[in-house]
């Protein structure tokens, strides 16, 4: 599939046909849809134009950089429309997004000339049939302040070009958290903290959590851990759901589940319960799974040092970064983050509001039935304020760590919450009004999230 993408756009891709080589491919990770794009595009005649409705995910996850440069460089994007009130399918458990593209330029790179108008509808699509409604997106200029009806953002691919590069080579950016649903208080935080804002994956380690390979077998619980008898130096402390801590300090004593843990070789281990443990796994054929399989020793999970924090891979109604005190291991339903400073400091910033509204944003919008997907890279370009200047009250931070978080929409209303995101608003320097839009945008997104997922 993809060689006839190439074949197509030999220029674009540096494909040599003769040779069969290909100087940039598309990545290994691309939905189905996104070759759907490359081939539907193919076919339109030099004055032609592409509209199709998809999942909207390729505008922030990272095999959609791909694509983004395509459109940009070869191709006039239009318009980008997406709805926040209601989804388009009933049988499709994904939130999508309606292209209009113009047919691609083979010849050279001319797409920087055009503009582009990302359109967030906030009424279902047969609200906005209405020839006025399409003037006022098809005139608008930069960004525009919303309407009942639509946010608007118009902006050039040049600059949407430049958006994407990093280090000299095109990554990408999130089309949809900034163009769709931002809403104008994200705008005014990137603003007013233009010196004061750091990107987490420059000031912390984040990591992927432990990945078994066979959580049936790695994963005991009391039960099991009856029956075996497994000696406890094999057994180590772990979260493996959110669902296991309600607060932002873990709390063992709610963990359910222990990880099974042997660095040991077979012949030292005769005699113990873990070896007629591993014994029983490789019965059960776990050592022949795909990624038991390649390792040294299948059992052994490797050495694994402890993290900071814990970020939670997906939310649904509640958001919290785990102070991860006392130490325990993660599984890959988190990712840990190790700082280069004062944890608890980071552990405030990361669980603040701010950095709760850039999550919102940010996060991989295709799971229509609410949940709220966040890729590990994206934690790594999340800005936060610089912890160093930063002071938290430490009786704030322990009720923050010690009390059990609840849904965002309760949070925002939480007085202790609030007194911690002062000290951040007061370093951004905002105002009332834009405090008040913080929580406003907040609770709107995660309330249309969820309102959008239970709408058909």
């Amino acid at each position: 599939m993809a060689r006839s993408i190439y074949q197509a756009y030999p220029d674009h891709f540096g494909y040599n046909e003769n040779r069969g080589r290909v100087q940039y491919k598309l990545n290994a990770k691309s939905d189905l849809y996104v070759y759907f794009y490359f081939h539907g595009l193919s076919l339109l005649n030099p004055k032609g134009t592409f509209c199709t409705i998809t999942s909207n995910s390729w505008l922030d996850v990272g095999y959609g950089k791909d694509l983004q440069e395509f459109l940009l460089k070869r191709c006039h994007l239009k318009m980008v429309l997406d709805n926040s009130a209601k989804r388009s399918f009933a049988s499709a458990d994904v939130n999508t997004v309606i292209c209009l593209i113009a047919a691609p330029d083979r010849a050279k790179e001319s797409g920087g000339q055009y503009g582009t108008y990302f359109v967030n509808f906030t009424v279902p699509f047969e609200a906005i049939l209405d020839a006025i409604i399409f003037y006022e997106i098809e005139t608008a200029e930069g960004r525009m302040p919303s309407t009942p009806e639509h946010r608007i953002h118009q902006i050039s691919q040049r600059e949407l070009l430049q958006q994407g590069i990093r280090e000299q080579k095109f990554e990408g950016d999130k089309w949809g958290g900034k163009y769709l649903r931002a809403p104008d208080i994200y705008w005014t935080i990137l603003e007013k903290g233009k010196d004061k804002l750091v990107r987490l994956g420059d000031i912390a380690e984040v990591r992927f959590g432990i990945k078994t390979g066979v959580n049936d077998f790695f994963y005991l619980d009391a039960e099991r851990i009856r029956e075996w008898r497994i000696e406890d130096e094999f057994l180590k402390p772990v979260i493996k759901s959110p669902r296991e801590c309600r607060s932002i300090r873990v709390d063992p004593s709610q963990l359910q589940f222990k990880l099974f843990m042997c660095h040991a070789d077979k012949a030292a281990l005769a005699g113990t319960a873990a070896f007629d443990y591993i014994e029983w796994g490789e019965s059960q054929g776990f050592h022949q799974r795909p990624s038991c399989k390649n390792r040294a020793r299948w059992y052994d999970l490797g050495q694994w040092d402890f993290a900071d924090l814990l970020w939670v891979e997906t939310m649904h109604e509640a958001f919290k970064v785990h102070r991860n005190a006392p130490a325990i291991y993660e599984s890959d339903k988190f990712y840990g983050i190790k700082s280069q400073g004062n944890v608890d400091v980071l552990m405030v910033l990361l669980n603040s509001t701010p950095v709760m509204l850039f999550k919102l944003l940010s996060g991989f919008h295709s799971l229509g039935g609410g949940a709220l997907k966040t890729a590990v890279y994206e934690v790594k370009d999340f800005q936060i304020i610089l912890p160093e200047i930063v002071v938290f009250d430490e009786n704030l931070v322990n009720k923050l760590m010690q009390r059990e978080i609840g849904t965002i929409q309760e949070e925002v209303e939480d007085p202790n919450r609030r007194a911690l995101d002062t000290i951040i608003f007061d370093a951004l320097n905002l105002t009332i009004g834009e405090r008040d839009g913080v929580y406003e945008a907040v609770t709107q997104l995660v309330t249309t999230r969820l309102q959008k997922a239970k709408s058909v």
